[in-house]
């Protein structure tokens, strides 16, 4: 049991991170920017292999600068925003892959970058998911009438004279931090159905930002948990099985709507 412990840990701090930053992306329409981000991501892993520093920091630094960077090439050219996310999400990748095919050494630990590796998180990461998920709580809590308001008419909002682009940037860069800490829970590949079927159930069920977050914060940790048992009863990849149950019970809620 104890060899669970720190897994159970991570799905736990993973679970608040994913229900509140994925509610956000969710009802912020962020779903594809996030998706970008978390391959972009990769550029910042194969940069630290590459220098030979600690991955956390510069994916994070890396991740930050791609997040700042869609948000004004967005801004400027919204007509193409799917083709620009689309263009920083290949470049991103591309410029990992040759960093790490230039550093020339052991690529073991990047298949746990890629595919996640919830047995053997560093506790170092833990302790800054567990800020991470301080800030973004108390964050949304502070901001959450001009979060809801950017989110029913960010037009409205912006005559009304809110900073709608410091607020889409800063929700960006929870959006982008989220992505960093979360890759070691399921991978960067499987990364974004974690941010966003959890949101998504959420927001279809109730109409209240806090109820959306409390209730995909709760959905995460059901499909972690419940992702965690498959993978120990099978022997199987922990974040591949998370993600099946997440997008299992997303496709029975949809289908069983339909009827």
């Amino acid at each position: 049991m104890s060899l669970l412990f720190w897994p159970l840990v991570a799905i736990v701090l993973a679970s608040i991170a994913a229900g509140v930053a994925g509610t956000l992306a969710v009802s912020h329409r962020m779903v594809s920017i996030g998706g970008g981000l978390a391959h972009a991501a990769y550029g910042g892993v194969g940069l630290a292999f590459l220098l030979g520093w600690a991955p956390l920091p510069v994916t994070i630094f890396f991740t930050l600068a791609a997040a700042l960077l869609m948000t004004w090439l967005v801004e400027r050219s919204p007509e193409r925003s799917d083709t620009l996310i689309g263009v920083v999400w290949a470049l991103g990748m591309a410029f990992g892959i040759l960093c790490v095919d230039l550093s020339r050494v052991y690529t073991g630990d990047l298949n746990a970058v890629l595919f996640g590796s919830l047995l053997a998180i560093p506790r170092s990461d833990l302790a800054a998911l567990a800020v991470l998920d301080v800030a973004l709580v108390v964050l949304s809590w502070v901001y959450r009438r001009e979060l809801l308001a950017l989110a029913v008419d960010a037009e409205f909002a912006e005559v009304a004279g809110f900073p709608v682009r410091i607020f889409r940037a800063g929700l960006l860069c929870a959006v982008a931090l989220s992505v960093v800490l979360l890759m070691r829970v399921t991978g960067l590949v499987l990364l974004v159905a974690f941010l966003s079927i959890p949101g998504a159930l959420a927001v279809r069920w109730t109409r209240s930002l806090a109820r959306a977050m409390a209730m995909a914060t709760g959905l995460t940790l059901a499909f972690g948990l419940a992702g965690l048992a498959l993978s120990w009863w099978r022997d199987l990849s922990p974040g591949a099985c998370i993600i099946s149950v997440a997008g299992i019970t997303y496709l029975a809620v949809t289908l069983g709507r339909r009827k």
